[in-house]
């Protein structure tokens, strides 16, 4: 264990963090809410006036909506240096996004189209360029430029595509995020990853089904989309698809299984299960509880090789029980990870992905604690414990909220190493979400990492997933809207 130097270079900057999510808070909240006068003429028949007189009598436009919004992230984030015996500077970025999502009204009930758009900008950055807010400066997952300096701005595409419906059927075909219960998602950094090819699926009561199929995939942090490969970044992949199942039961029951591939590379597998219901310990009250299974094995078996992930079946366990009673929200979650591994090539971690690299592709993976690390190692068990609080009770003004976790993880393994990986981590989190008047919906939220790696191992070697210890303090802030 490596004895960490704590040096208090970063307390102005992160006051000034502070201080800026103090006023935004405080400008949400005093914005003028909408005056009622009594004295006012009746407004019902002027409004169904306004209404007809812009229909255009198609649903197309008519039942069409427009929604987007404009977000502010900024992240101070520093990483242990084992050789230097400090902490140094790893992402310190101000990053601007906006989007607009256009989704129309079907024609004839049956067709529609939806297509949406962001942009990004780095306001500031004097840290690692990959810090997935912005677009980086090269065009792929496999082959990055280290060498480049400054993020690239710039808009994207992040839907465009023809959707359909015809009773209980649905379907979109071109750039879509992934719906039904498949195998696939998308990565996130403001906006979603996006996947080019048919999703289509039906809903018969409580039971839906859909699939997948895609020949390329967009990370939000890159402009272009790009084709699947194999881990050696050479070798292409031409398609991954997905199918699933679930049922949703009048009880508060929900089952859910699906399965996909990438043709000759990797296959994955989910089953997951939930269930809601009260246990009457007081007026208002719902216990959540859950178990999921992951899966994922090699198709190609190439032995000795970088495109072999792992000596067998990989398996991920996660269960969880979510307790919310009045403005208090619990949380008790933990994961077990199998990631079995022979040689130097294989990863010796779980990443829920058709793909192995990250931003290549992405699994329908739940699991989100917000500590840094993804808990995901060869062998390793880790568990959740998190709590928040609603402070309208407490605050004469709503939306405010306070919540806390803490995550531990031990008993990971690696390749060649005899010493067993552990870490842990705690967060805090102070928040604000406007919850009337003209700016509702309108957030901001302060988010306090501080994560241990309990080896004084450097990052990613051995542990091919871990890095060192950090500090990160991340706030985050969006006015959206809906039209």
């Amino acid at each position: 264990m490596h004895n960490h130097v704590y040096k208090h270079r970063t307390l102005p900057g992160r006051l000034c963090l502070l201080g800026l999510f103090l006023m935004l808070a405080l400008s949400a909240c005093l914005s003028p809410a909408l005056a009622v006068d009594d004295t006012a003429p009746a407004t019902e028949d002027a409004e169904q006036s306004k209404e007809r007189s812009f229909s255009t009598g198609t649903n197309f436009f008519d039942h069409a909506a427009l929604s987007g919004g404009l977000y502010y992230f900024q992240r101070d984030r520093r990483r242990y240096d084992p050789a230097r015996g400090r902490h140094a500077n790893n992402l310190n970025h101000a990053t601007l996004q906006a989007n607009a999502d256009f989704a129309s009204g079907f024609i004839g009930d049956i067709i529609g189209v939806d297509f949406a758009v962001f942009g990004s900008h780095d306001v500031k950055n004097t840290g690692s360029v990959d810090h997935e807010m912005s677009f980086v400066p090269w065009n792929n997952p496999w082959h990055p430029n280290w060498s480049k300096r400054h993020t690239e701005d710039g808009l994207s595409i992040y839907k465009a595509h023809i959707k359909a419906k015809a009773g209980p059927f649905w379907g979109r075909a071109g750039y879509f995020q992934p719906s039904g219960p498949t195998t696939l998602g998308v990565n996130w950094s403001v906006m979603p990853g996006t996947y080019r090819g048919v999703n289509a699926g039906a809903d018969f009561g409580g039971l839906s089904l859909a699939l997948a199929w895609a020949d390329a995939y967009k990370a939000p942090w890159f402009k272009d989309m790009n084709d699947f490969r194999k881990n050696d970044g050479e070798t292409k992949v031409p398609w991954i698809w997905s199918s699933g199942l679930r049922y949703t039961f009048d009880s508060g029951l929900m089952l859910e299984g699906a399965y996909g591939e990438s043709k000759q590379h990797l296959w994955n597998g989910q089953f997951k299960t939930a269930y809601a219901f009260s246990p009457g310990y007081s007026d208002k009250d719902t216990l959540s509880i859950g178990y999921q299974l992951y899966l994922m094995g090699d198709l190609d078996h190439e032995k000795n090789s970088p495109n072999e992930n792992f000596a067998g079946i990989a398996s991920h366990h996660y269960a969880f029980a979510h307790y919310e009673t009045g403005p208090w929200l619990f949380k008790l979650e933990g994961t077990y990870t199998r990631a079995p591994f022979s040689n130097e090539h294989h990863v010796g971690y779980f990443a829920y992905r058709l793909t192995d690299r990250n931003g290549s592709s992405k699994g329908a993976y739940d699991v989100w604690w917000d500590a840094r690390s993804d808990w995901n190692a060869h062998n390793e068990k880790a568990v959740f414990a998190g709590i928040q609080r609603s402070l309208d009770d407490v605050l004469p003004l709503p939306g405010f909220y306070l919540g806390a976790g803490a995550a531990l993880g031990w008993d990971g393994k690696a390749y060649g190493v005899s010493e067993h990986f552990k870490e842990w981590a705690f967060t805090v989190d102070l928040g604000y979400v406007k919850p009337d008047g003209p700016l509702k919906g309108a957030f901001v939220k302060l988010h306090f990492t501080e994560y241990r790696n309990g080896t004084d191992k450097p990052s990613w070697e051995p542990y091919k997933n871990a890095f060192q210890s950090e500090h990160d303090i991340k706030l985050f802030a969006g006015i959206p809207f809906d039209l």
